[in-house]
């Protein structure tokens, strides 16, 4: 089970208005099998480190550690529990601070209503992942070559990562796309054996 950590804290967040916990991430991993046909080897959760860069807001001038932020923390005790977790394996990436950028809303107010004076809350961290797509693909290798696996669920909506389901499928290891309710790219469905596009019992379904 490999699962693309900010697309799942993404997903969770949007179905359940809140972020998911650490204790949470094995038993969602679990729902998404299949008890008939599967039994879970092990849990790959990919996740970026939190950045610890400073900068300064580009609005009011501030000085600003992330270190310091509540995001840091909450995120370092995530990735902590994470990682003593049974059958669950932590891998790191990095997390590159890229500058400022407006927010989707302020984007949309100043298209709509046309120029004003911008505010602390119009612009938000462009914050980059960088190392996930080696991460998964080292681990999708291992698996598959050396046949530890016949079958592999990866959760995500990154077509980055179809170079490693194509590996996965060369080396005939079977490859199975959960997309936790969220719409899949063309692309991810063309290189999955099956598609679990449902809404697993840990996640409640938006549309009930």
């Amino acid at each position: 089970m490999l699962l693309d950590g900010g697309f799942v804290r993404k997903r969770f967040r949007q179905v359940t208005q809140r972020a998911i916990t650490a204790s949470e991430v094995r038993p969602l991993a679990e729902r998404l099998l299949d008890p008939r046909t599967e039994e879970l080897f092990r849990v790959y959760f990919y996740d970026c480190a939190p950045s610890e860069d400073s900068t300064t807001h580009p609005i009011s001038g501030k000085p600003l550690n992330l270190r310091s932020t509540r995001a840091y923390r909450d995120n370092s005790e995530f990735q902590e529990a994470l990682g003593r977790t049974e059958q669950v394996a932590l891998r790191k990436g990095e997390l590159a601070f890229r500058g400022w950028r407006l927010t989707p809303g302020a984007t949309r107010d100043l298209i709509q209503n046309g120029p004003r004076t911008l505010r602390d809350d119009d612009v938000e961290m462009n914050l980059n992942q960088k190392g996930i797509d080696m991460e998964i693909g080292l681990d999708v290798a291992w698996l598959a070559v050396r046949r530890i696996v016949d079958r592999i669920v990866l959760c995500t909506g990154d077509r980055d990562f179809v170079p490693a389901m194509k590996l996965a499928r060369r080396e005939g290891v079977q490859v199975v796309l959960a997309t936790l309710g969220a719409t899949a790219h063309a692309t991810l469905l063309e290189h999955a054996d099956f598609i679990r596009p449902c809404l697993p019992a840990a996640l409640p379904d938006p549309s009930r």
